[in-house]
């Protein structure tokens, strides 16, 4: 499974179901820390844990923090949150104004659609391949987190 930042290309693990976290600096200015957590509901009350394991149907939370580590502004940013085959997104993403895509090039806000038969119908979440969320501007040693709920596939 890759994700890919806004400026450079970054990757982790699964493993025989194992989910290996990273940490990665993007360039001299921003760097990205994703973690990945098995969501639990528990009496209406979500809880996140760390898991080494999962399963088809498994609830994940896709946490990335992204800092500016520089003491300039960034501005402009993209940061793209690519979703692998083995997982579908649940609508579910922090902050809300979320952009997504079908195929990484183009991009609209989620929940996207499409015509089919002359009519305008949304695009099944499964579709989603890369979600985004533009940013105006990290500020010196800001930090921000985007987080991103999606289901492990049952096998095929």
């Amino acid at each position: 499974m890759k994700i890919y930042n806004s400026v450079k290309k970054a990757s982790f693990l699964l493993i025989g179901g194992a989910l290996v976290n990273f940490s990665y600096a993007a360039t001299e200015a921003l760097t990205a820390d994703m973690k990945v957590y098995k969501v639990d509901q528990l009496n209406k009350k979500k809880e996140l844990k760390p898991s080494d394991q999962v399963k088809p149907n498994t609830l994940l939370e896709y946490k990335v923090e992204y800092s500016n580590v520089s003491s300039n502004s960034l501005k402009n940013l993209k940061l793209n949150l690519p979703l692998p085959d083995f997982v579908t997104y649940t609508g579910q993403s922090v902050p809300k104004d979320t952009y997504a895509s079908i195929d990484g090039k183009f991009f609209a806000k989620a929940p996207l659609t499409r015509v089919e038969n002359g009519k305008k119908v949304n695009v099944p979440l499964n579709e989603y391949r890369v979600l985004q969320w533009n940013v105006n501007e990290l500020k010196a040693k800001q930090k921000i987190t985007v987080s991103a709920q999606v289901r492990v596939n049952a096998s095929k």
